[in-house]
C-alpha cells in the first residue's frame, strides 16, 4: 500500500540524513571561524595608560629635528608634532639653533604636561 493518498510519508531517507549532518558541520564550523578567538569577557582588566601626552609646536621660520627615546623627529616650520610618552622621557634638540645646541635636553616629560603645547623656540 504505497503511496496512498492520505498516507505520510518520511521527510528524508536514510542516505539524505548524513548528507543532513555533514552540511550542519560544515555550516558550525563555518560558523565558528567567525567568531573571535579570544573570551569576549575579558577576566584582566588593561591596565590604566600612564602615558602623557605633549604637542611640541616648532614658531619658527626653519625646521627642528628632535629625538625622542632615540628617535628623531623633524618639526616642519610653523607644524605640531603629538607626542606620547613616559613621564620620565627627555626630549633632545636634535638639530642646531641659536639657542639651543645639539643634544641640548628640551624638556622633560611629566605629567603636568599632559594635553599641553610646548613651543620649540
Amino acid at each position: 500500500m504505497a503511496d496512498r493518498i492520505g498516507e505520510m510519508k518520511p521527510i528524508c531517507n536514510t542516505r539524505e540524513i548524513p548528507m543532513i549532518y555533514s552540511t550542519l558541520a560544515v555550516l558550525a564550523m563555518s560558523a565558528s571561524a567567525l567568531l573571535p578567538i579570544s573570551n569576549p569577557v575579558h577576566l584582566h582588566p588593561k591596565a590604566p595608560d600612564t602615558r602623557v601626552e605633549v604637542t611640541l609646536y616648532n614658531s619658527a621660520v626653519g625646521f627642528r629635528d628632535v629625538k625622542i627615546d632615540g628617535h628623531v623627529y623633524t618639526v616642519m616650520p610653523h607644524q605640531m608634532l603629538d607626542i606620547k610618552a613616559q613621564p620620565g622621557v627627555v626630549v633632545y634638540a636634535d638639530s642646531r639653533t641659536l639657542s639651543l645646541k645639539r643634544g641640548a635636553a628640551i624638556l622633560t616629560v611629566t605629567p603636568q604636561l599632559n594635553h599641553q603645547r610646548v613651543n620649540l623656540d
